[in-house]
């Protein structure tokens, strides 16, 4: 075989080999069902297990009970909860700055051959050997740092600052649990009034349109009468459908935020009530000033880094410690000549200064000094933030108070035009569109008033939070 016919074999085996190794697309599109399959298997497990662990809640639920079970249930709540061990990790681990490090070592080394050489005795030659071919040796060494540029009490320091950062971190998830909660509350009880005003509103569209067929019956109405009011049903149907769909979303969120099954079937106990606001602007920005949790984490976030910032300077700082060794050999380190084992120690202190380091040292002091400046911005920062809440709840509760006392006034006159509407349309001086008019007129008030006063309940749930002062 020529080598022109050789290359032709090689190369026709090794397209041969790469096709055969190549897959069709339809068994790619295969694999990937499979894969989707298995990961759906997966996703409907682990929902199972999720279910089983979920409580399951009946019964009437109170704001409290709500609150309750978002504290002992909500994931969110319960992951910031592991940064109090991760804090107190940290301080465990910066410990070590001021304890003793003790360490034990051992060592085996054979050597290939020894030093040794013959001297002559009154006996004969004797030979004379230095060390022994197996050498064993166990060391004990204890170190306590003295002295470090600053850095042990900036260490100590540093690690009780991030615990209190921690702390701060759980209070802001607990408001911010407190208030999705309560918030979500209040949705399902505002969705739970506009289900009731649309079943009425249905309702009376019902026995309107039921009137009206008996009119026409008795020749007083016409089919238009009857088309109009089956028209104002249709339209209430409608909106009940869809503050029934509303709700389900709502006690869903709710159902969310507590941490309890989706197959939980409740009854919400309390309600909807205004109560005026008495907090004064200046009342509210000292409690938040003293209370929000991200006005101290800030606070502390500048002493922390300030903290970071000793550690960095202290390498320029000679580091001092004392040391303590504990030696025991096979020969005897004292006598290489003795083939035994013997026992060595020594004393001092050590003390380390890097002279050269490449820049290291100062790039991390520039880079911790940008670090507190910023934590310093993010002070102010935090603060501007807070006072924009305030301003932005205060003046939300102001609308939300004028709008609940206007739609009061609005929902009396709605329901007397409803009545006046009711008698003219029986005496036959009004008409079955103003009658029609007056009903949706009453059906808007009633909503716009069960609204005014849960944005009014959210406007005061605003500014709590932005003061900090969400209870439980």
């Amino acid at each position: 075989m020529t080598a022109e016919a050789m290359v032709r074999v090689f190369v026709f085996g090794m397209v041969t080999v790469v096709l055969a190794g190549c897959v069709s697309e339809d068994q790619f599109y295969e694999e990937v069902s499979l894969s989707r399959e298995a990961a759906y298997r997966q996703w409907k497990s682990r929902k199972e297990r999720q279910e089983l662990s979920q409580p399951h809640i009946t019964g009437q639920l109170g704001i409290r009970d709500c609150l309750k079970l978002a504290f002992a249930n909500n994931k969110v709540l319960q992951r910031v909860l592991q940064d109090k061990e991760i804090a107190r990790g940290e301080r465990l681990k910066s410990y070590s700055a001021i304890l003793p490090t003790v360490g034990l070592s051992g060592e085996y080394r054979r050597m290939d051959e020894v030093t040794s050489f013959e001297i002559d005795t009154p006996a004969g030659k004797e030979t004379i050997q230095f060390g022994d071919v197996h050498n064993y040796s166990a060391i004990l060494t204890v170190t306590q740092p003295i002295y470090a540029g600053g850095s042990i009490r900036a260490t100590l320091q540093a690690a009780k600052l991030f615990s209190l950062l921690s702390d701060q971190a759980v209070r802001a998830a607990v408001q911010d649990v407190v208030y999705a909660a309560q918030r979500a509350y209040y949705d399902v009880l505002l969705t739970q009034h506009l289900v009731e005003i649309s079943a009425d509103a249905v309702r009376s569209a019902q026995a309107h349109l039921d009137s009206v067929k008996q009119r026409r019956k008795g020749g007083v109405a016409s089919d238009f009468d009857v088309l109009r009011a089956e028209v104002e049903l249709s339209n209430f149907q409608a909106e009940l459908i869809k503050n029934k769909n509303a709700i389900n979303v709502a006690k869903a969120g709710l159902i969310k935020v507590m941490g309890v099954s989706q197959d939980s079937d409740f009854v919400l106990s309390d309600e909807l009530n205004y109560v005026r606001s008495e907090t004064t602007m200046e009342e509210a920005v000292a409690a938040a000033f003293r209370n929000r949790p991200d006005l101290f984490g800030r606070e502390l976030d500048i002493r922390h880094q300030k903290e970071l910032l000793r550690i960095a300077r202290s390498r320029y700082w000679p580091s001092i410690s004392a040391f303590y060794d504990n030696t025991w050999a096979k020969p005897d380190p004292h006598n290489m000549m003795a083939i035994e084992w013997g026992r060595a120690w020594q004393a001092g202190l050590r003390a380390m200064l890097p002279i050269f380091d490449g820049m290291a040292r100062h790039g991390e002091i520039v880079q911790q000094k940008a670090r507190v400046k910023q934590a310093q911005i993010d002070l102010v920062d935090a603060e501007e933030t807070a006072l924009f809440e305030l301003t932005k709840a205060h003046l939300s509760i102001a609308d939300a108070e004028e709008f609940v006392e206007s739609q009061g006034l609005n929902l009396t006159r709605a329901e007397e035009g409803l009545r006046l509407a009711e008698v003219g349309y029986r005496e036959g001086t009004n008409t079955q569109v103003e009658m029609i008019d007056a009903q949706a007129a009453l059906t808007t008030a009633r909503a716009n008033h069960y609204q005014a006063i849960y944005s009014h309940t959210i406007a005061k749930l605003d500014l709590q939070k932005a003061m900090g002062s969400l209870k439980d």
